[in-house]
């Protein structure tokens, strides 16, 4: 059964990818596009350009597996201050210069989301408990919630991939839709944006080597959450926010 408020509106989540935060004109709009929204929406931001940028100032090369960021203890202490500190923070300004009532957190904050370690990648957790009781009284109080990808591991603070945050909070409600709101308009395969994947699909264009780098976690983490119970997944951009992008789809429904 999915999560809707008190006057049956459904609840979405949104992710936000980080190259997205860095331009002022995007988060204007993304300001007047969620005051048309029904309902505050739940938001998770990731913050991988300024991540990148702060590891190479202080002499770290970013490596990667698979897409995730491998965070060692330097890392880690640049991913807090970074990601829940001024990236999050940013993105409640705009949002509150917008007029909408904001709320910025993450993952730590209350034991909002709890983590387990990802072996091999170091500080990096993956979500293993929501508090969606907390999530949904927020939403109840017209609060709209930006949370940024840190969680709270069994023995400290861990770095999250925010595709990963999204989708386990979209699956713990459960959300009636999630959003993956990135720099290009869908998934895309040659020339053209897919209007729909299914899970196979997507493996063989993973496999090909078609969908790779940071689309690979969204591809993924959209499947997760689809089998976890979203009734309905989408990676976009803001022009696509209310209807458009690559639908992610469970295989049967192209059967």
């Amino acid at each position: 059964m999915r999560y809707t408020t008190e006057n049956g509106q459904p609840l979405q989540v949104i992710k936000i990818g980080g190259n997205e935060l860095d331009q002022p004109s995007f988060l204007e709009h993304l300001g007047i596009a969620l005051k048309e929204l029904p309902l505050p929406p739940i938001l998770v931001h990731g913050g991988g350009k300024s991540m990148s940028a702060w590891q190479q100032r202080v002499g770290i090369t970013p490596r990667y597996v698979n897409g995730l960021r491998v965070t060692d203890e330097e890392t880690r202490e640049l991913a807090v201050m970074t990601l829940a500190g001024l990236t999050n923070k940013s993105l409640v300004a705009a949002l509150l210069r917008a007029g909408l009532p904001v709320l910025g957190v993450c993952g730590v904050d209350l034991g909002l989301v709890r983590v387990s370690p990802v072996p091999d990648l170091g500080w990096v957790g993956k979500p293993v408990e929501v508090d969606v009781g907390r999530l949904r009284r927020w939403i109840v109080e017209g609060i709209l919630p930006v949370i940024a990808p840190i969680g709270l591991g069994p023995d400290g603070l861990y770095n999250v991939n925010a595709d990963h945050m999204a989708a386990a909070i979209a699956a713990a409600l459960p959300a009636d839709e999630l959003v993956f709101l990135t720099n290009v308009p869908g998934v895309w395969v040659g020339e053209t944006v897919r209007p729909s994947l299914n899970e196979e699909e997507a493996e063989a264009l993973i496999n090909a080597g078609i969908i790779r780098d940071g689309m690979v976690p969204k591809v993924r983490s959209a499947l997760e959450a689809l089998a976890a119970g979203v009734r309905r997944v989408r990676i976009t951009n803001l022009v696509g926010l209310r209807q458009g992008g690559t639908e992610i789809v469970r295989r049967e429904i192209n059967a």
